[in-house]
Parts: C-alpha cells; structure tokens; sequence
C-alpha cells in the first residue's frame, strides 16, 4: 500500500472510530467530555513515556487511556458533592492535566519529535509511517462498531429515560462506564491523528450535523457515518492538493458540511412557514 493510500486509510479510519460513540456523546448532551479527556490524556502519554523509558511504546495507550478516564471519576466525584454545576466539574480538571503535560514536554521531552504543535493538531502524515497506528485504528473501530451492536437497545434506552432503562433492568451505570471508557479508548487511539483538539471535531460535528437531519437514532449513526466518510475523502483530497494538514481539512470539512445541512434546513423551515403563512392568509380572505 502505498504513502498516500495509507494516509487516507487513517483518516477514513479516524473519522469512522470517532463518529460512532460521538452519536451517543451529543445525544446525551456530553459532547465537552471529549475535550476533557484529550486534553487529560496528554499528560497521561508523557508520564507514561517517562516510566518507560521510550515515546515509541505502544503501552503508551495505558497512561492516556487511565489519564482520560480520571476525567470522568474526578468530574463524577466533583458534581456528586452538590457544590459544582454545569461542566465546571470538568473545566476544574482538564486544563490542569493539560498543563502539566505542555510544561513535561517542553522539558524533559524538548529534543524528541513530541512537539506542541502535533499535539494539539496531530499529524496524520507522520502516523502513517507506522503501520502499527493503523491496527490499532482498525481495532479500536471495530471495537466501537461491535459495543453498539451489542448493546445499542440498553444504550439508547439509558440515553433518553435512565430511570426506565434502570426498571427495564439495565445497569445504567456500567453501560455509562463502559461507554465513558471507550470513548476514552477512541480518544487516545485518535491522539497520533488528531491531536487534543480536532478530535473534539472528528468525535462531535459529524453527530451533531445528523441530528439536524435523522428523525432516529439508526438514520442519525448512519448520516454521521456518511458524513464522517464523506469528510475523511474531501479532507484528504484538499490536503493533498494544497500541502495542508489533513486532520485540519477533514475538521474544516465537517464544519462547512454542518453549515450548509444548518443553512438548508433553515431555508427550508422558512419556506415551508411562508407557504403556511399564505395559505391560512388565502383561506381567511375565502371566508
């Protein structure tokens, strides 16, 4: 396979690995947890690399994956005191964890290919390099892709009414650990392409663009899914022919995709009110 062919497989790979939990993540109104957790998870790979001794260890994974996941007990913990509302758990924890992680970097990592910038961005031409990256992609999408079909009825159950799923006999609790973990899990494999920031885009803007559309949560998996596709392609494309960064252009990608879906449905909400507007006005000047 060739360079270029194994780029776009990441970022096919990437955009379809995010979108699937990114669904449940804005149906649940949680979409800042992603933010929280690529951001704590920066911290966790460089104290990881530190006991390890290498930045190239795949066990890399754990320290993020346990990094990320501190986000959601110290949130949960902070909220379940009464005293913090909102997202203001989270926003007292990530940006912490991320600060710690920029200062470790810029010291004890300051001559090794970790650089700010990739952090924050990603670099999906330098994971190609690495046909190890891509496994894990692979393994990570089809991870997510077979949690929801295992569990999709209790997931969308506890999504909309947790007391009735929890009736139904649900373990709401473990089915939200389960699903907080494995979009700590999508989060870290994300991290070599996407960085702490974009992935924020990968992960929510392909939901979030098909729910302005999905009447169900079935057509909203599927429309995220295209886009997520359709975005990954038209990214690549545009970084190719531009030398740009193809996380970037797949993120721009999205953002334009979920303006016009926006833009099109107002004007069609408007046309069909004009429409409405006229004809009650037609039917008052008959009578």
């Amino acid at each position: 396979m060739s360079f270029a062919m194994t780029v776009f497989v990441l970022a096919l790979a990437t955009a379809l690995m995010c979108a699937l939990p990114g669904t449940f993540l804005v149906l649940r109104r949680q979409s800042m947890l992603v933010d929280a957790m690529s951001h704590a998870a920066l911290p966790g790979i460089v104290l990881a690399a530190l006991v390890l001794g290498s930045i190239n260890s795949p066990f890399l994974i754990l320290g993020a994956g346990a990094a990320a996941m501190l986000v959601v007990f110290g949130a949960q913990w902070l909220r379940s005191t009464g005293r913090i509302t909102g997202d203001a758990d989270q926003a007292l924890i990530f940006p912490g964890l991320f600060s710690v992680g920029i200062i470790l970097i810029s010291t004890r990592f300051a001559k090794v290919h970790l650089h700010e910038d990739a952090v924050i961005v990603g670099d999906l031409n330098f994971a190609a390099f690495d046909l190890t990256y891509l496994r894990l992609l692979l393994g990570v999408l089809a991870l997510n892709a077979l949690f929801l079909l295992i569990s999709y009825r209790p997931l969308a159950a506890a999504t909309f009414d947790e007391g009735y799923a929890r009736t139904r006999g649900v373990a709401t609790s473990a089915l939200n650990y389960a699903l907080m973990a494995l979009v700590a899990l999508t989060v870290v494999a994300a991290f070599n392409a996407a960085g702490a920031v974009l992935v924020v885009a990968l992960m929510i803007v392909p939901p979030a663009t098909a729910l302005l559309i999905a009447r169900t949560v079935p057509q909203m998996l599927a429309i995220s899914l295209v886009i997520a596709a359709a975005s990954a392609a038209a990214g690549f494309w545009l970084a190719y022919v531009t030398d740009a960064a193809t996380s970037a252009t797949m993120a721009a990608v999205q953002g334009a995709i979920f303006v016009l879906a926006w833009g099109a449905l107002r004007i069609v909400r408007l046309r069909t009110h004009c429409a409405t507007y006229n004809s009650d006005q037609r039917g008052a000047r008959s009578t």
